[in-house]
């Protein structure tokens, strides 16, 4: 009777030894084995818990978990994990606080249950992926991005979550289920949200100033903080240059409004080669080099105009440098670029003026890819094949195919002073740019059948026009 004893909890030692590895950790990631109260480092190597340890991570810093039947839990900042179970036959974890993604393939009836203070969370089905964040109180927020999930309540009551559903439930039991937002939508609301605290930040700290109002107008205005729209309305507008990493800088015009609303332009630009610190020659070399290439190459960037409803996204990758006044297509010679050493356009005709051409890229509507195109080492636009069946930039396919489309550039005012691109789609939709030139800079008006009446307005300097060539 002793030695059967003896096995058995040899046997259960043996299997809850290995029964998960933390791994991939970066900053602050402790263990704390169980039965023991001290929390210990997880360190950089490998390292494998058993049933009973736990996991938590400091301010942004994040881990991965792989349990014995290969699912996997990415754990973000600030969470706290403990493993219940993981074997064959099935895992259990428990998320006390934080956010977690837990992704698992080929499950073969296998249990995968997340628990929560509010909820417990079982895989359905094969493939898996959801998110789950515990914020106070126990909060759950759950998001499937792909397969099947079933979800209980501590009241018992259940319910199935899909691929692309989002649920809250909190002591109180589940709200209803919702549409989780789109890659792209998150990313437009959580720029919105930055840009609205940005700004806000920006009117908490003029309110002392209201007791020189009027000095600090003139001021402003002076400075460039403040410019007049063409309907005469006075817009706070501010510009960014950033360097997001060695080889990359964005570009951020921000503009809000005394009624409200806020509208941005953002260009972020990633090239072939690290970038010097005085970036004047890269940035005006993106319009076209004269007589040699450029020293940095354009190989991809991301253009958006956006608000807190709407944005228009251009996209492009593959860039590489051609010489346009010498290639086979005589239709994009260049005659004259912008030189920022005597602030004027000076003659290039005749000689080499090399441009970058992007061999993919798409445009997007407020996240409907609208048109693009791809090439292979493309040496004039007109090589590029219009994207019809599938994304130019993920080869992903499409619904539908794309409908053709005709683009034209007029002056309505029979002047330079203002400028409208349009373009008219098959299915009826359209796009429109409006760019005009007012007393402090350039306006322009992004409209699209997809903002239903609604646009995108953003004034900025016009130096940037000049020394971008109109920024992709």
């Amino acid at each position: 009777m002793r030695r059967t004893f003896l096995i058995v909890v040899l046997a259960a030692l043996s299997r809850s030894a290995g029964a998960a590895v933390v791994s991939d950790t970066v900053g602050l990631v402790q263990i704390r084995a169980a039965g023991d109260a001290r929390w210990r480092p997880a360190g950089q190597a490998a390292r494998s818990l058993a049933v009973g340890d736990a996991v938590r991570t400091g301010f942004g810093a994040r881990a991965v978990v792989v349990l014995e039947a290969g699912e996997t839990l990415a754990l973000a900042g600030n969470s706290h994990l403990l493993l219940v179970e993981s074997s064959g036959v099935g895992s259990v974890v428990n998320l006390l606080f934080g956010s977690m993604r837990l992704s698992a393939q080929a499950l073969k009836g296998r249990e995968l249950v997340l628990r929560t203070p509010t909820a417990t969370v079982r895989a359905r089905g094969e493939t898996v992926s959801w998110m789950a964040s515990v914020f106070g109180g126990g909060n759950t927020v759950l998001q499937v991005d792909k397969g099947l999930i079933g979800v209980e309540d501590e009241r018992g009551r259940g319910m199935l979550l899909r691929q692309g559903q989002r649920l809250q439930a909190d002591a109180g039991g589940f709200h209803e289920p919702i549409e989780a937002p789109t890659v792209d939508q998150t990313r437009r609301d959580e720029f919105a949200a930055s840009m609205r605290r940005e700004f806000a930040l920006e009117l908490a700290r003029d309110e002392p100033q209201r007791l020189v109002a009027a000095e600090t107008r003139r001021a402003d205005h002076e400075l460039g903080h403040v410019l007049t729209d063409a309907d005469g309305r006075r817009v706070r507008a501010e510009e960014y240059l950033v360097r997001s990493s060695a080889d990359s800088f964005s570009f951020v015009a921000l503009n809000g409004r005394r009624e409200g609303g806020l509208s941005w332009l953002t260009w972020t630009g990633v090239f072939d080669r690290a970038l010097p610190r005085d970036l004047s020659d890269v940035f005006s070399s993106l319009s076209g080099h004269a007589d040699a290439p450029a020293a940095w190459t354009l190989v991809s960037y991301e253009a958006v105009r956006g608000s807190f409803s709407d944005s228009l996204i251009m996209r492009g990758a593959g860039g590489h440098q051609v010489d346009l006044n010498s290639n086979a297509d005589p239709t994009d010679d260049v005659s004259s670029l912008f030189d920022p050493a005597t602030d004027a356009y000076v003659s290039v005709a005749g000689r080499p003026v090399f441009r970058t051409l992007f061999d993919r890229s798409g445009l997007y509507a407020d996240g409907v890819l609208k048109r693009g195109w791809t090439g292979v080492n493309l040496s004039a636009q007109a090589d590029a094949l219009p994207s019809s069946l599938n994304d130019p930039l993920t080869g992903a396919a499409l619904a539908a195919p794309l409908p053709a489309f005709t683009a034209n550039s007029t002056f309505p005012d029979g002047s330079a002073t203002r400028r409208l691109d349009l373009e008219s789609y098959a299915d009826g939709s359209a796009l429109g740019l409006e760019t005009r030139r007012v007393a402090d800079g350039f306006q322009q008006t992004q409209t699209a059948t997809e903002f239903n009446g609604r646009s995108i307005q953003v004034l900025f300097s016009p130096r940037i026009l000049a020394e971008t060539g109109d920024i992709p």
